[in-house]
């Protein structure tokens, strides 16, 4: 499955999988191929549950393309009925509704831990941290296009600041509520297609620094447009979600 072009690899059930393998599945040429691993099953308390594994192994709180593409599964497998749907992962409860054409509205976790004017040596600009379900700072430029995101984004990542290292994110603003983002994702070790919590990350610290708070378009580096909403003090992230293919291994 994809969302936005950030792919994974699903299984239905729990985590029981080892380190090793989930390397090899994600090899894009000696593997099957993703920017990460997924277990949803059943849940006694919520409709379902939700587990993600880095490609290097390591095991996540929250990856939102990978929680969108989730609902969407878990409704094929009549997890839950309806729309609407709650479900758990690493950093708490969400809630989420099944939009037309497989669109998926996420409520994310309340952002936390924001940090501002945070300053690195391999670039002279200003920084922000967020958390939104994983670690992310943030950085606003006039052009991204032209950016080494591997080079720049690895440099942050390691950073002593960040005990678990973090996801770096460049944005651009394109006009009034639009950006332009890429990320380079910790466990990754490279940019991807496309993040959801730094997607989310971008849009929040945006509105933080305007003061406006209205809606975020955020264009990815396929073109996807996902949006970041605060309603009543709870944030959404609204984006698709696609089965690519099924098969077994």
């Amino acid at each position: 499955m994809h969302g936005a072009g950030n792919d994974f690899i699903f299984f239905k059930g729990d985590s029981d999988i080892s380190q090793q393998e989930i390397v090899r599945l994600c090899d894009r040429n000696l593997g099957i191929g993703a920017d990460g691993i997924i277990f949803i099953s059943k849940s006694n308390e919520y409709d379902f549950k939700m587990e993600f594994f880095n490609p290097d192994g390591s095991k996540v709180d929250f990856c939102a393309n990978g929680g969108r593409c989730a609902v969407l599964l878990a409704s094929k497998f009549n997890f839950f009925s309806g729309k609407d749907t709650t479900f758990i992962a690493g950093d708490g409860v969400h809630e989420a509704e099944l939009l037309d054409n497989d669109i998926v509205k996420l409520e994310m976790i309340a952002p936390k831990d924001f940090q501002k004017n945070l300053r690195f040596t391999s670039i002279d600009k200003k920084f922000y941290f967020i958390n939104t379900g994983v670690e992310h700072v943030v950085g606003y430029f006039d052009d991204i296009s032209s950016f080494d995101i591997n080079e720049l984004g690895k440099a942050i990542r390691y950073d002593q600041r960040f005990s678990n290292g973090t996801n770096v994110n460049f944005v651009q603003k394109l006009s009034d509520g639009q950006l332009f983002i890429r990320t380079y994702e910790r466990g990754v070790e490279a940019e991807t297609k496309a993040c959801g919590t730094g997607i989310t990350a971008a849009g929040i610290i945006d509105m933080e620094l305007s003061g406006n708070k209205e809606t975020r378009i955020i264009k990815t580096v396929l073109g996807y447009k996902l949006k970041v909403e605060e309603i009543s003090g709870t944030v959404f992230l609204t984006g698709p979600a696609e089965i690519v293919f099924e098969g077994e291994i």
